[in-house]
């Protein structure tokens, strides 16, 4: 793991380096132990239900399981703790009233042509028995059917490379962080044309929000869809960063603990006069409230 580790952290400096970012000293930290993750989760089954280490007995016993070593599963306690949502899952754009298997349909039908990108993607539900109400990426796969690679074209980044074939259509970029989302320019992604970007727990770990935001904006098109997860205390930056780069704030919800607020964001076409954001007072967002300012041409609701 050690080998690996060294080696992604290489690959994602020279992405870095391409697009001209420097990490500060706790970017790069968090970074260390997201490579660190994103290794171990790669070992387990996709969506392992992993008990927290603060249990060691259980987390111990989880591990065993899941790597069938003793020696995997003591190691694993020096890492970060375990990335228990490897598969994929739109779950948090559900928790948001969205369908995004129907978003995507309607954003195709209405655009001609719909791409869309993960940040955080792992497995994408590739990994897991195919079931006819899948939401992942997978899923929109199954789908799209013939349209894939066609009209339709899934994207997704990790940390790590987690696979080696891909359909076509489908295609991940590795070594990639949230700040550095900028890097998927040079690989195919052209600035202005996702319908929407996602990400299940990748931004939430970013310490560099701004950053993912003005690279999440660039690569969005006019009315394209942002939605992931931030501790409370991003609070302040995001809506900044939302301001300035002509985002508006469509949902929000607070699901708590590591999950923290799940917000939904809207790329406003240049022709559309920017309007007031006003972000939930603490009291709502302790009150786990669900606001939604308008609604919107593509939203599902």
């Amino acid at each position: 793991m050690f080998i690996a580790a060294a080696r992604a952290r290489k690959l994602i400096l020279y992405n870095f380096q391409l697009i001209g970012y420097e990490p500060d000293e706790a970017a790069w930290l968090s970074i260390r132990m997201g490579v660190k993750r994103d290794l171990q989760a790669r070992r387990l089954r996709p969506n392992a239900p992993i008990p927290s280490r603060r249990n060691p007995l259980r987390y111990l016993g989880a591990m065993l399981r899941e790597t069938g070593s003793i020696f995997r599963a003591i190691g694993s306690f020096l890492h970060d703790g375990a990335w228990t949502s490897s598969g994929g899952s739109f779950r948090l754009a559900e928790e948001l009233g969205f369908d995004l298997v129907q978003e995507a349909t309607d954003r195709l039908k209405a655009d001609g042509d719909f791409r869309y990108l993960e940040v955080g993607g792992g497995w994408a539900g590739l990994k897991t028995s195919a079931s006819p109400n899948a939401r992942d990426i997978a899923g929109l796969a199954r789908h799209f059917g013939e349209a894939l690679g066609q009209t339709a074209f899934l994207h997704f980044t990790n940390l790590t490379r987690w696979h080696t074939e891909l359909p076509n259509g489908i295609t991940e970029h590795p070594y990639v962080t949230a700040a550095g989302l900028a890097v998927v320019d040079a690989q195919g992604v052209t600035p202005g044309s996702i319908s929407i970007l996602y990400s299940q727990a990748a931004a939430y770990f970013e310490t560099d929000t701004a950053s993912f935001m003005s690279a999440a904006a660039a690569l969005l098109r006019p009315g394209g869809l942002l939605i992931f997860n931030i501790p409370p205390g991003q609070v302040v930056t995001i809506m900044n960063c939302a301001r300035k780069r002509g985002l508006t704030l469509g949902k929000w919800r607070d699901l708590g603990g590591m999950n923290g607020i799940v917000v939904a964001f809207e790329k406003r076409s240049s022709s559309t006069k920017a309007r007031p954001v006003e972000w939930p007072s603490q009291v709502s967002v302790r009150a786990n409230s669900f606001q939604l300012e308008e609604n919107r041409p593509h939203a599902s609701n």
